[in-house]
C-alpha cells in the first residue's frame, strides 16, 4: 500500500500547488478576458487579461510560454487563477530593493509618456514613474525621441505595499559627477602649478577649467594690486597659468590663484623706488581724487590731485588721460601697505619761485577766467598759476553776482594789486584800471544838492535810493518825512522816484547821507540876503582855508614826502597815532 501511495505521489500528471509558487506554462486558448494556461494541472490556469505583463508587445499567442505566479486556488470549482504582472514584479523586485538600497544604478527602457508629469519607464517588467523635473539635460524631452530609449537611472523610491516605484535619470547623472570629480579632485596636489583655460568671468572673480573641473580664481588672487573685478584683459577661452592653493573633497572645491605663480613685486620696493627719485609709467586709471601710473606689473603708485600739476584743476582728466607716458617723483614707497605716492608737478619748475618778478605788485596782466565762486573769480595767468580776483575789486559798483561781469573762458586784462609768492597768492583788480565814479560824484554833487532819485530797497532802518548808475545814498527813517514814521515802507516802496538832499558825505566809506524832510528854504535865503558883503565873503573863503589847513606834509626816508590831515598831525604830536610803515 505505501509503495502504491508513492508512486501515486509521483506521477507526473500529479503536482502540489501552492498560492505564490512561480512556475512557468503554456498558453492554451487567448481570450478577450480570460486566457487559459497550462501549468500542469488538472485543468487550465485562469488569467485574466489585467494581469498580463504591463509593457507585452502584440497580441498573446497560442503556445506561447509565460512565466506567471498563483494568485488564488479555488478547490471547490478546482480553478487557479494565475498573474504574469504579478509575477515579474514577485521576480524582480528584491533585485531592485537591493540597487534602491546600496544606491546603483539600474537600466530602464522608457515606455509613454504621463501627461504633464513625467514618463512610464519599463525595469525588467515592472512599471517605473520617471519625473519629467528627473529627466536630465542630455536626453530630449518629446517622447517620439525617448521611446524604447535605454537609460540608465537612480532609484528614488520603493513601497512594495503600495507598488511604488520612482526614478531619475538626473540623479543618476549627479552620482556619476560626483564620483568623476572625486577621482578628478585626486589628481590635484597643493601648491602645484598646472595650464587651464578660461571658462566664465564674473564680477567675483574667474572660473578656470583645470582638466575636467572648474576651479575659482577669486579677484584677489588674479594680481597683486587690489582689484574690485577682473580686469578686462582676462578673456573667456584664454590661456593661462595657476597655482593651486586648496583643494576641498567634501565640498568639492578647488582654490587657485594667477598672482602666486610669480614672485610678489611689492618685496623690496622701497629699494626699487626709493623717494626723490624720477620713473616713467603709464596712466592706467582715474579717479575723482587723482591718477593711478602704472610703473611695473601690478605696481601702482598714486598721483593725488594736489600732485598733478602746480595749478589747482578740478578734475584730474584736466591733466591727464588714461595710457599717458608720464614722468613722475616718488614722494613715498610703502611695502607694508602696498602703496606707492607720486607726484607729476615736481618734475617741473615751480612757477610760483619766480613769481614776484613775473608778476609784481601794480603790473597789468592778461589772464584767462578758470571758475566762478560766490566770493569771486580765479584767473589762470600762466600754466600752474591762478590769482584772485575778488568780487570786490570787480567794479566800483556794488556786484552781487560775478558772472555779472565775467564768465568762465574770458580773457580779462586786470591789476596785480598783490603778490605773494611765498604764500602762493595773487590778487586781482579790475576797478582799478576804470575810472572812480566815486571822485566824479564828490566833484559834482556837494552837500546840499537836490537830486532826483529812485528807491532801491527798503531796510527797517531806512531806504536806499540810486542818485547816479554808480552811487547809491541811504534815507534814515528819521529823514523820510517830517512826522515820525515806524518804517520806510509806510510812505515808500521799492521803484518810487523821489526828489532827496544831500545832508552828509562820507568820502572814506563812500557813503552819502540823504533827506526827503523839506529844508527851511526861504529863512536861508533871507538870512543870506541881510548878511553884509564883507561876511559872505569870508564864509566862501573859509572853506579855501580850512582846506589848506588840512594839508600838512611829512618826509619819510624810503617813500617821500606824503600827504596828511591836519587832524592826523595833530593827533600823532599827542602820541595817538602810530607812524606809518617803513
Amino acid at each position: 500500500m505505501k509503495k502504491q501511495m508513492q508512486e501515486f505521489f509521483e506521477a507526473k500528471d500529479v503536482q502540489l500547488y501552492n498560492r505564490g509558487d512561480i512556475l512557468k506554462g503554456r498558453v492554451i486558448q487567448p481570450g478577450s478576458e480570460v486566457v487559459l494556461v497550462d501549468i500542469g494541472y488538472k485543468s487550465e490556469a485562469q488569467l485574466r487579461t489585467g494581469e498580463l505583463a504591463p509593457f507585452r508587445r502584440g497580441r498573446i499567442k497560442p503556445d506561447e510560454e509565460i512565466e506567471v505566479i498563483i494568485t488564488y486556488i479555488d478547490e471547490e470549482e478546482g480553478t487557479i487563477h494565475v498573474s504574469e504582472r504579478q509575477a515579474i514584479y514577485t521576480k524582480w523586485i528584491g533585485e531592485l530593493e537591493r540597487h534602491y538600497r546600496s544606491g546603483e544604478p539600474v537600466t530602464g527602457v522608457v515606455e509613454d509618456i504621463v501627461k504633464d508629469a513625467g514618463y512610464h519607464v519599463n525595469l525588467k517588467g515592472i512599471r517605473a514613474f520617471l519625473p519629467g523635473s528627473h529627466l536630465g539635460g542630455d536626453l530630449p524631452a518629446e517622447i517620439d525621441k525617448l521611446r524604447g530609449k535605454e537609460i540608465p537611472l537612480k532609484i528614488l523610491e520603493l513601497n512594495r505595499r503600495e507598488k511604488n516605484l520612482v526614478v531619475s535619470h538626473k540623479a543618476y547623472l549627479q552620482d556619476n559627477e560626483r564620483k568623476r570629480l572625486k577621482d578628478v579632485l585626486s589628481k590635484f596636489k597643493v601648491g602645484d602649478i598646472i595650464d587651464g583655460e578660461i571658462k566664465s568671468i564674473v564680477d567675483f572673480g574667474l572660473f578656470v577649467d583645470i582638466g575636467g573641473f572648474e576651479g575659482l580664481v577669486h579677484r584677489t588672487e588674479i594680481s597683486w594690486k587690489d582689484l574690485p573685478a577682473p580686469p578686462s584683459n582676462y578673456k573667456v577661452g584664454q590661456k593661462i597659468k595657476v597655482k593651486i592653493l586648496d583643494v576641498e573633497n567634501q565640498k568639492q572645491r578647488i582654490s587657485l590663484s594667477i598672482k602666486q605663480t610669480r614672485p610678489d613685486p611689492w618685496g623690496g620696493i622701497a629699494g626699487r623706488y626709493p623717494k626723490g627719485e624720477k620713473f616713467t609709467g603709464e596712466v592706467v586709471a582715474i579717479t575723482e581724487f587723482g591718477a593711478f601710473v602704472r610703473l611695473e606689473e601690478d605696481v601702482e603708485g598714486l598721483v593725488h590731485i594736489s600732485e598733478l600739476s602746480w595749478g589747482f584743476p578740478e578734475d584730474p582728466r584736466e591733466v591727464v588721460k588714461e595710457s599717458d607716458q608720464v614722468e613722475v617723483i616718488v614722494l613715498d614707497a610703502d611695502e607694508k601697505t602696498r602703496r606707492i605716492s607720486l607726484s607729476m608737478r615736481r618734475t617741473q619748475a615751480d612757477p610760483w619761485e619766480s613769481i614776484q618778478s613775473k608778476f609784481p605788485e601794480g603790473a597789468v596782466v592778461t589772464g584767462k577766467v578758470t571758475k566762478l565762486l560766490d566770493f569771486g573769480a580765479f584767473v589762470e595767468l600762466e600754466q600752474g598759476v591762478e590769482a584772485l580776483l575778488h568780487i570786490s575789486e570787480m567794479s566800483w559798483d556794488r556786484v552781487n553776482n560775478p558772472a555779472d561781469v565775467v564768465k568762465v573762458g574770458d580773457e580779462v586784462t586786470i591789476k596785480v594789486i598783490k603778490s605773494d609768492g611765498a604764500r602762493r597768492k595773487i590778487r586781482l583788480s579790475l576797478r582799478e584800471l576804470q575810472e572812480d565814479p566815486w571822485h566824479a560824484f564828490v566833484e559834482n554833487y556837494p552837500v546840499g544838492t537836490v537830486v532826483d532819485g529812485k528807491i532801491t530797497e527798503l531796510k527797517d532802518f531806512g531806504a536806499f535810493c540810486r542818485i547816479t548808475d554808480e552811487v547809491e545814498g541811504l534815507i534814515h527813517v528819521s529823514e523820510i518825512s517830517e512826522e515820525r514814521i515806524d518804517k520806510p515802507g509806510d510812505v515808500l516802496k521799492s521803484g518810487d522816484s523821489v526828489q532827496a538832499r544831500i545832508i552828509g558825505v562820507n568820502e572814506e566809506k563812500r557813503q552819502v547821507r540823504l533827506s526827503l524832510r523839506k529844508p527851511q528854504e526861504p529863512k536861508q535865503q533871507q538870512m543870506q540876503q541881510q548878511e553884509p558883503e564883507p561876511r559872505r565873503e569870508r564864509e566862501r573863503e573859509r572853506p579855501r582855508e580850512r582846506e589848506r589847513e588840512r594839508e600838512f606834509e611829512y618826509e619819510q626816508q624810503d617813500d617821500g614826502p606824503q600827504r596828511m590831515t591836519l587832524r592826523e598831525h595833530l593827533e600823532r604830536k599827542k602820541g595817538l597815532v602810530s607812524e606809518p610803515e617803513q
